[in-house]
């Protein structure tokens, strides 16, 4: 078992604490578009310190199962994951809810099916929770210019239908 990953709530509670710490007063403009990272745009030095921190929180849970029906945990990762100030950071907190015990809170998270920094991992993760429901709001990824994020939408509208109007 890897050192860096948490062993207990409290070292969950605390990752969580240390990710919220990090993050900005206000909200960061875009920046401009990588030239290494096929345009996209480069990454604030937060999200390079948040992320890692959300890795190990996913790897807790796949290591210690028995934190996944802890609400309380639950809960402080959402506080993360709300929080739009860490912009892409909070990809690794999306996706360490990817289990179907953690679908309570797929509605909050369906709220950022629109914001491109988390849009795919949410979409990504709603389908791990085996979270129907939200086909409306997932419709527009069909039309993102990511493939993997076009790929993640259909596969959401395959097994949940798309949205009848």
């Amino acid at each position: 078992m890897s050192p860096n990953v948490p062993a207990s709530a409290e070292e969950i509670f605390a990752a969580c604490e240390k990710a919220l710490s990090l993050a900005p007063a206000e909200y960061s403009p875009t920046l401009p578009p990588s030239k290494e990272i096929s345009g996209t745009p480069e990454w604030y030095a937060f999200g390079h310190e948040v992320w890692p921190i959300g890795e190990t929180v996913r790897r807790s849970f796949a290591q210690h199962p028995k934190f996944k029906k802890n609400e309380d945990l639950l809960n402080k990762v959402v506080e993360v994951v709300i929080c739009r100030d860490l912009r892409r950071g909070r990809q690794s907190f999306i996706m360490a809810l990817g289990f179907v015990a953690a679908r309570q809170h797929a509605k909050t998270l369906s709220q950022f099916l629109s914001d491109p920094d988390v849009d795919g991992h949410v979409a990504y993760t709603l389908i791990k929770m085996k979270a129907s429901g939200f086909s409306p709001e997932v419709e527009p990824l069909l039309q993102s210019d990511k493939t993997w994020i076009r790929n993640l939408a259909k596969k959401y509208l395959s097994r949940y239908g798309l949205p009848s109007f």
